[in-house]
């Protein structure tokens, strides 16, 4: 009787992503043949293939506080500037250095306004040049005419316009510099329980994202938008749960945000009319207003010390989520074009390839009308690799026994087939980029499992 065989075919790997809620089981078989359910810093930027996530470098200077607020745009040619503790921070490239602001605490977030720097901390504004002369750390209560800042909440800055309105978040209201007066309550959501904890400028309009209470727990979350100028809201959109950062690409307010029924998992959506028209979900936290930017045209954010990330990368490419590497937990910016991230003592930039890297595929069910399968053969096509690279395969049923093991490395090579011979009645593979490279990576393209049922 001749052999009844199967071919599965895992296309395009850098066109897949986490398959539809993939933290519910880490052997999933609901989803695309390309995509995953368990990964660990794994770049799909590239969708023809897939390749370990992305490391970090530390830039060079002295960072001895966490850095929180840092401008996403450079403030001058080739510089950008953050905020964290009891400092300001100049920041190119290659370099950071702390710079005088005053007697500070606290510090949250930076704003470039009319020329000169801003930068909120923990109950005052401080104000100084770009060049950083003649800081005053108490501008907006000293000379501004603004009340003192509310100690312990979310003090975020924007820019509505070139040199329009300078907003600034303070509990349930919104307090405004127009260069000229300044108005502790510009935006009032009428609601004292309810915290403001992010806002963003886009489409003439101001969106508000607020949390009732803004504590661990069940929420009630809103996002309001503002025209800037009317005594109260133009829309609220309601959100049972708890909201976190809002950001803006290409005019688009998005929103993360997580529902409280959730248990665990968050939301990333945008704000459509009187509604929100979710894009992904994914398991992990929240990010704050100081830690999504966007990459080579992803949205990229902190979830906890994981850098996810979620787009198409080009038009006519379809979005994909996946774990791109990991993060500190400050801010996290792209002033450069490579972005930095902050942890407590250092500021990062994304710089080659993480070892700490690893992709689980999809499960696959091979019982067919028997009980088993032959695994015969597996084939992957890879871009041609240089010394050092590594990839590691591992074959694993359901039960996370191994199968098989293999190793692609030969320097040269497109190409290899693994013949496992073996058994299986379902089987995932696991790729672990642990034994490879900082410098160089094994891009994989695609790979094709032949085997034939037992009859």
């Amino acid at each position: 009787m001749p052999m009844t065989k199967w071919v599965i075919q895992l296309g395009n790997l850098g066109f897949g992503g986490y398959s539809p809620a993939y933290w519910k089981n880490a052997y999933s078989s609901f989803g695309n043949s390309n995509q995953s359910s368990v990964m660990v810093s794994i770049d799909l930027t590239d969708p023809n293939v897939l390749k370990q996530g992305t490391g970090l470098a530390t830039i060079t200077g002295t960072v001895d506080q966490l850095m929180k607020g840092i401008l996403n745009n450079v403030m001058i040619a080739d510089t950008s500037v953050g905020v964290g503790g009891t400092k300001l921070y100049d920041i190119t490239a290659s370099a950071v250095t702390a710079k005088a602001c005053g007697t500070i605490t606290g510090g949250e977030d930076v704003a470039l306004y009319a020329g000169n720097l801003f930068y909120s901390w923990n109950t005052n504004i401080g104000k100084t040049t770009t060049a950083y002369a003649s800081p005053d750390e108490d501008w907006w209560t000293t000379v501004a005419g603004g009340a003192a800042l509310t100690t312990g909440l979310p003090h975020q800055m924007v820019v509505a316009g070139t040199s329009g309105v300078l907003y600034i978040t303070n509990g349930s209201k919104v307090a405004e510099w127009n260069g000229t007066t300044a108005t502790d309550d510009s935006f009032d959501t009428e609601d004292s329980d309810s915290v403001i904890c992010s806002i963003a400028w886009t489409l003439n309009r101001l969106w508000i994202a607020a949390n009732k209470p803004n504590v661990s727990g069940r929420n009630e979350a809103s996002v309001y938008t503002w025209d800037g100028n009317s005594d109260s809201w133009d829309n609220q959109v309601k959100i049972d749960g708890k909201v976190g950062a809002l950001f803006v690409k290409n005019s688009i307010p998005f929103v993360f945000y997580q529902k409280n029924i959730s248990q665990g998992v968050c939301t990333l959506g945008y704000v459509d009319g009187m509604q929100i028209t979710d894009l992904a979900n994914y398991y992990g936290s929240l990010p704050l207003y100081y830690q999504v930017t966007s990459y080579e045209d992803f949205i990229i954010w902190a979830s906890g010390t994981a850098l996810m990330a979620f787009g198409g990368g080009d038009l006519k490419v379809n979005t994909r989520l996946f774990k791109l590497g990991t993060c500190g937990t400050g801010g996290l910016a792209n002033p450069f074009g490579t972005p930095i991230t902050a942890s407590a003592a250092k500021l990062e930039k994304l710089s080659g390839y993480t070892v700490t890297s690893s992709w689980n595929s999809m499960l696959f069910d091979v019982t067919g009308n028997a009980r088993k399968s032959m695994i015969d053969k597996i084939k992957f096509n890879f871009d041609k690799i240089v010394s050092a690279a590594r990839v590691d395969l591992t074959v694993v049923n359901s039960q996370g026994t191994s199968l098989y093991t293999g190793t692609i490395s030969t320097v040269g090579t497109t190409t290899k087939d693994f013949y496992p011979k073996r058994e299986a009645e379902n089987f995932q593979l696991q790729l672990s980029y642990a034994n490879g490279s900082t410098t160089q990576t094994v891009a994989i393209r695609n790979i094709t499992i032949e085997g034939h049922y037992i009859i």
